[in-house]
């Protein structure tokens, strides 16, 4: 105890008492064995690598940190730098907007105050111009008048020929020509009915007056009357119904000249009722009632012109007698 007091220094109760059980289980159980393991050498180079690549890392990220951080202080400034320069871009531009707006108001009055000088002038040259000059003003207005006129002649001109016809107009046109010339059919078979009355009633007047009581008889009586009655007659017929024909050969040609297509040549008229009236109510009806009207029109005029015969035939048979 007293080695322990006295060489090695130690006071503490508490280790010598370590000390006193470390020698006696020494003493005891002999020395300690020797099991040394490098499980626990490994174990602590491994967290201690572990803890130098951790602070290696931590380090390295600090200065990349660092570095972004210092290269957005960088951009903030440069934008800070741009932001400033275009406040005063807009600052001087408003200032030129201003200084543009100040010229462009004193060119308006600038202009206002020519225009207005321009009127007195114009005012005072007007005052001052002599006859002549006004001559010379209405010959322009007249002049500037019969542009005006021909140029809305010419729009009119130009009008006429862009204009188109409308779909259908060639088919109703069509079937109104075929109606105007089965009208100047009849015509013509009336005035040819009234020639031929006549020529025939002229032979049997040459019979008659052939013989001596025939001659006595038509010289007195009103044969001779009627037969040159008849002949005119028939005559203005005939021209009638042949100015007839050259007005409407003329007015349908011009008809076609104006509208581009063909009236006159058509597919005839109960091929264009068909399609004219072929969406209509009772149409196919009302074409055959026209040509049933057409029909008994050429009967009642042929009744006509054998009752007009008859007496005729009558008289000349009575004067034969």
């Amino acid at each position: 105890m007293q080695f322990i007091n006295n060489v090695l220094g130690i006071k503490d109760p508490i280790h010598k008492q370590k000390i006193a059980l470390k020698a006696m289980d020494v003493v005891l159980f002999g020395p300690p064995k020797d099991n040394v393991t490098h499980l626990k050498d490994l174990v602590l180079i491994t967290l201690l690598l572990g803890t130098l690549i951790g602070f290696w890392y931590a380090y390295n990220q600090n200065k990349s940190s660092s570095q972004h951080l210092k290269r957005m202080m960088r951009d903030m400034e440069s934008l800070q730098k741009a932001e400033t320069a275009l406040e005063d871009l807009q600052k001087e531009l408003e200032k030129a907007k201003q200084e543009q707006e100040y010229v462009t108001t004193e060119k308006a009055n600038l202009e206002k105050q020519l225009q207005e000088q321009q009127i007195k002038d114009e005012n005072s040259l007007i005052l001052k111009s002599s006859y002549s000059d006004l001559e010379k003003i209405s010959q322009l207005k007249n002049e500037v008048e019969m542009l005006r006129n021909e140029l809305a002649r010419a729009e009119g001109e130009l009008d006429d020929r862009c204009w188109t016809p409308p779909h259908g107009l060639q088919q109703w046109l069509q079937l109104t020509h075929e109606i105007e010339n089965k009208s100047y059919i009849k015509k013509k078979l009336s005035a040819e009915k009234q020639l031929q009355q006549a020529r025939e009633a002229c032979e049997k007047l040459r019979k008659k007056r052939s013989s001596l009581v025939g001659a006595f008889v038509s010289t007195h009586g009103k044969s001779i009357d009627d037969v040159d009655r008849s002949i005119v007659e028939a005559r203005t017929s005939l021209n009638e119904v042949t100015q007839e024909l050259a007005e409407r050969v003329h007015r349908w040609k011009q008809i076609e000249t104006l509208c581009g297509f063909n009236i006159i040549n058509n597919n005839g008229l109960s091929h264009l009722e068909n399609i004219l009236y072929r969406n209509v109510a009772n149409g196919r009806n009302f074409s055959l009632r026209g040509r049933m009207s057409s029909q008994d029109d050429l009967e009642d005029d042929s009744s006509q012109y054998s009752v007009c015969v008859g007496p005729g035939k009558g008289r000349d048979d009575e004067s034969i007698g």
